[in-house]
């Protein structure tokens, strides 16, 4: 039976601005990526390595990007005997252009890799595996339905189905799938899809269609990505395995800041949450109540983490100042909030305990926020 290593969205060259300093390590990383795939199919001794569309981040990577990308190649196809097809997508789109227009003859000199759509290219017959692969690339805005003028070819067993894109059009960013609609069919044994960053399963088509998402860490939204699918095409159906092959990852820690005095106990309470992982990134919500005196830096608070993670994002600031006496005291009667803030307050000179007077301190700040529509509680 067939094999396919499925993967899309490598984003070779992209600049990624938002890891600093880190940067060029990941882009790195992405390039050691594309060689971990190549050493997958040959082990597995698959028929094929299909990237469904934006293997290069844009349209104009760079010489030595491209020549890596060649010489990858070219030891997958001396190694083994598998072929190498390629769809373009929304970031290597095809046209005058575009980086397969500029390298046609570098790739034409590759034994057994293809471009989809490139000179009116449409499919690859793979004759030994009894396996046909057809592809077209997204054109314009996406907005056309070129999906559904694929066909399989009943001459062969299995029939293989490339696509780049969503349903809501070619946008950069995350956007809805493919929906079974916008599928074509019957009589496809599998789809490859490409275009979103994380893995993700389309139910309810003929064959299984999958996104297999970034084989390895490009931005820090998006769960699931740094996998590749291996799918094992039989008469009763396509097995899909989802393989790990990225070396990132992102850890999210929601940190509650309340009763902190500064930068350092916030990393303390990271560190309890978010284990050091030197290959994570680490994306840190603040939330819950803190004073406007209260010093929490955030260029601080990173650099006190920066050696626990392979980098450290700005902290997304999701947590509220507590509301000063002088305000609580102008607080409207005629509101729920005045009245309620007014009835804590007194309740505060009634404390008998410097314990009680923390406690009821704390539940009338967490009351007012409530009630001015704040999200203080998780």
């Amino acid at each position: 039976m067939p094999i396919i290593i499925h993967t899309s969205d490598v984003d070779l060259g992209n600049p990624l601005g938002w890891l600093g300093p880190r940067a060029a390590e990941q882009r790195e990383e992405l390039r050691r990526t594309l060689s971990k795939i190549v050493d997958l199919v040959i082990d597995q001794h698959a028929d094929a390595l299909v990237v469904a569309g934006d293997l290069f981040h844009s349209n104009n990577p760079s010489g030595a990007t491209v020549r890596f990308v060649l010489r990858e190649f070219a030891r997958l196809t001396s190694e083994s005997s598998a072929s190498v097809v390629l769809l373009p997508g929304s970031h290597d789109s095809l046209g005058i252009e575009s980086v397969y227009t500029s390298y046609r003859s570098e790739f034409g000199k590759l034994e057994r890799v293809s471009v989809l759509g490139l000179d009116g290219l449409s499919s690859i017959a793979l004759e030994n595996a009894g396996l046909r692969i057809h592809g077209s690339p997204p054109r314009g805005n996406g907005q056309d339905r070129y999906a559904t003028a694929l066909a399989p070819d009943d001459s062969f067993a299995f029939n293989v189905a490339m696509l780049h894109g969503s349903a809501e059009g070619d946008a950069c960013e995350v956007g809805a799938p493919f929906s079974v609609a916008d599928l074509p069919g019957p009589g496809w044994s599998y789809y490859a899809l490409g275009h979103l960053r994380s893995w993700h399963e389309i139910e309810g088509s003929d064959g299984p269609a999958v996104y297999p998402g970034s084989p390895e860490l490009v931005a820090v939204e998006g769960e699931g990505q740094g996998h590749v699918a291996r799918v094992e095409l039989r008469a009763s159906g396509a097995i899909v395995s989802k393989v790990r092959v990225g070396a990132r990852s992102v850890i999210e820690a929601r940190v509650e800041v309340t009763d902190t005095s500064d930068s350092f106990s916030i990393a303390e309470r990271v560190r309890q949450q978010a284990h050091s992982n030197p290959n994570a990134v680490l994306r840190l919500v603040l939330t819950g109540l803190t004073s406007a005196e209260a010093g929490i830096d955030d260029w601080d608070l990173i650099e006190e983490l920066a050696g626990d993670y392979f980098f450290v994002c700005p902290p997304v600031r999701d947590y509220h100042i507590r509301v000063s006496d002088q305000d609580l005291v102008q607080l409207p009667e005629r509101l729920v909030v005045g009245r309620f803030a007014r009835h804590m307050r007194s309740r505060l000179e009634e404390a008998g305990s410097e314990e009680e007077r923390r406690e009821i301190e704390d539940a009338l700040q967490l009351g007012v926020a409530l009630l001015q529509g704040k999200d203080v509680i998780e």
